[in-house]
């Protein structure tokens, strides 16, 4: 079974801090609640204690009781002096022999029927005040709930005449403890709260350098090299933002280097092939008597020619990436399409079908636009036969125009489909770069749509074909 993990920092983050204050704040609780208890309990044997001792000072002390007529008399005395003490304590003092004396005389008398009771039966004692064991001990009764109480024997010339007994209710301490509980349920929830507010403010803090880092990288992602980070701190965000910043330097000038480097050299070898295409073109129409010169010179202009492409291809990839390849202006669609199926049969004998839902207007290069539209026609023409069939589709969407070129070809193996935009991509033999392409034609596609402000996808199944599409924004049928 998988585990769940919460995703994002800032939550794992509030859900740390949040379950470390449940933590203290329970412990908190249950020490408070456990020193309490204990402390209320050591108060109530104190007292039972004292209780005694005074049962000794003014009852046994001085030879005042010799017998257990006497230890009746003088309990009757010392329990009917007891007006100052709480009226639930309960008083027992048993005289060998005699009735008990008490405060409390219909309890224990119930408690004395049921201890009787047991005792004929054959069970064992209630577990009330009259069976409490000597010492301290807690007792329980249907009437007043837990008794602490407190059993002393009364012993006079090293015989046993009686048994002293004196009990508290431990209600109060139950009282105390239920009332500790709801209030540090309501400071608790409150501690709780605080502490949630506190984690998703001290999350937020400690993520939002992490979160300008993501939106650079994703910035950088979409191919603008020129964000930074901008964060000054001493900790470990700020080695990584100042690592991050310098490598998108070292990044950006080896873009640039090699953006000139493209540039210059297309610059560069246009002036040559000019001049060698001009020589060539010498030689063809004055061949002289040497057709094997001629024929040469034919396969050299075919190859001049190629390199002008793939020179002229690698110029506009440069201006893509400077900024500045496209002219937007408004391209009346119906005037764009007459002239694309007045052009298409140009790029190869086809069968050719364009079909056109628009009839407004596009904000646009169109020079671009019919740039993008002749790459992908032409990539279909070179993988269709004679007796394909190109349909150009084009729609709206969102306030776009659509594009659609679809061919009946050879179609693109999924593991290439990808990668079919990348710069000089070869795929398989059936969809590669065909002879007289430059490998750059899909690139440029795809460079000039980006440009624009659009997207641009391939679809394709192995032997059914492809359809490439592409969206260009700026739409309006008013």
């Amino acid at each position: 079974m998988r585990r769940w993990v919460p995703r994002g920092i800032r939550l794992r983050l509030v859900l740390a801090i949040s379950a470390v204050s449940v933590a203290a704040v329970a412990a908190s609780f249950f020490a408070l609640h456990e020193t309490t208890a204990a402390n209320l309990r050591s108060r109530i044997d104190r007292e039972l204690n004292e209780q005694y001792a005074e049962f000794q000072q003014r009852v046994l002390a001085g030879g005042k009781v010799q017998d257990p007529r006497e230890l009746q008399a003088q309990s009757e005395s010392f329990v009917g002096s007891q007006r100052y003490h709480p009226e639930a304590r309960i008083y027992l003092i048993s005289s060998a022999g005699r009735g008990p004396v008490t405060n409390q005389q219909r309890i224990v008398n119930e408690e004395l029927a049921e201890s009787h009771g047991n005792t004929e039966s054959g069970e064992e004692g209630a577990g009330g005040i009259v069976d409490a064991g000597d010492g301290l001990t807690t007792v329980s009764t249907d009437e007043t709930g837990q008794l602490r109480v407190l059993t002393q024997p009364v012993v006079v010339n090293g015989q046993r005449i009686g048994t002293f007994r004196v009990a508290d209710p431990l209600t109060s301490v139950d009282q105390a403890l239920a009332s500790l509980r709801n209030r540090f349920i309501a400071v608790g929830l409150g501690a709780l709260a605080l502490s949630v507010i506190i984690a998703i403010w001290l999350a937020n803090l400690i993520t939002r350098p992490l979160r300008r880092m993501a939106a650079v990288a994703s910035a950088v992602d979409s191919g603008d090299l020129s964000h930074r980070i901008d964060y000054s701190g001493d900790d470990e965000v700020g080695v990584l933002a100042e690592s991050f910043n310098h490598m998108m330097d070292r990044l950006e000038e080896g873009f640039r280097r090699q953006r000139e480097f493209v540039s210059d050299a297309s610059h560069e070898l246009r002036s040559p092939l000019t001049v060698l295409r001009g020589r060539i073109e010498q030689l063809a129409q004055h061949p002289g008597n040497d057709e094997e010169v001629t024929a040469e010179a034919v396969e050299l202009m075919r190859e001049v020619r190629r390199m002008e492409r793939l020179t002229d291809d690698m110029l506009t990839l440069a201006k893509a990436e400077r900024g500045g390849l496209v002219q937007r202006r408004r391209v009346p669609i119906d005037d764009f399409v007459e002239d694309l199926r007045r052009d298409l049969p140009l790029l190869g004998p086809r069968h050719y079908r364009v079909q056109s839902s628009l009839h407004g207007d596009l904000e646009a290069d169109p020079d671009r636009l019919a740039q993008v539209l002749r790459n992908l026609v032409t990539n279909a023409v070179r993988h269709t036969s004679a007796e394909g069939h190109i349909d150009i589709a084009i729609s709206s969407e969102n306030g776009s125009a659509v594009f659609a070129v679809t061919d009946d070809g050879t179609g693109i193996e999924p593991d290439q489909l990808g990668r079919v935009f990348d710069r000089f991509h070869r795929t398989d033999e059936g969809r590669g770069r065909a002879e007289g392409g430059s490998g750059l034609g899909l690139a440029i596609a795809r460079a000039i749509v980006e440009a624009h402000g659009g997207d641009i996808t391939a679809r394709s199944a192995p032997g059914r074909g492809a359809t490439f599409s592409f969206r260009i924004p700026g739409y309006s049928s008013g």
